[in-house]
């Protein structure tokens, strides 16, 4: 009993001292106004307002969009005419080409993550976003100036060795292999596979 009136004595001091602390005409409704979130203008996620269509962040926001889309469509859309064709790759690597252009968007959810929970120079998104670009124009360029070499069969040469181009090695003979094919070419696929893959990590 009298540890229980203890208790009891002690909630009550309690109970006054923060009533001193806070007083009765600073509570609304029963709650704290300070620890009660105020609602946001149109249920807004953060302060400040609509984003003006037309304002500098706007227009960058949407020039990075349209420049995404531009990559997104173009980088799969070399696997026929260069890797396929240009180049002779085998159909797995070609194949592998078609998922490793698009990995990066697998992991935009740790790039999001990463991007919150590490600022740079006090921008959550700035920073990191000219970091992807970077990296993204700088593969572009080295796929732009590198040479892709002689392709595997040149379909423009003489008649009589072009009418080769879609037959099996197996059917050309040697010596239109020697005048018009290049059997080094699919060893050159690989660089631009994997400059392909880090441009999409780039600009996701």
């Amino acid at each position: 009993m009298q540890q229980g009136g203890a208790a009891l004595d002690l909630e009550e001091r309690l109970s006054y001292i923060q009533s001193g602390v806070n007083p009765k005409e600073d509570l609304q409704d029963g709650y704290d106004g300070v620890k009660t979130p105020v609602e946001l203008e149109d249920g807004a996620l953060v302060e400040g307002g609509a984003l003006d269509l037309f304002s500098r962040e706007a227009l960058a926001l949407f020039c990075q969009y349209g420049a995404i889309g531009v990559i997104y469509n173009m980088i799969p859309s070399l696997e026929y005419p260069i890797f396929n064709v240009y180049l002779n790759m085998e159909g797995y690597q070609v194949s592998s080409y078609k998922i490793l252009v698009v990995l990066g968007w697998s992991y935009k959810v740790f790039f999001g993550m990463l991007t919150d929970c590490f600022p740079m120079f006090g921008y959550r998104r700035k920073s990191w976003i000219l970091i992807g670009w970077t990296v993204a124009m700088v593969c572009l360029a080295i796929m732009a100036f590198s040479d892709l070499g002689a392709p595997f069969c040149n379909r423009e040469a003489d008649e009589k060795y072009a009418k080769y181009c879609g037959k099996p090695l197996a059917k050309v003979p040697q010596e239109v292999k020697d005048a018009n094919f290049n059997l080094y070419a699919p060893d050159v696929g690989a660089k631009f596979i994997m400059l392909s893959m880090v441009v999409s990590f780039g600009y996701v």
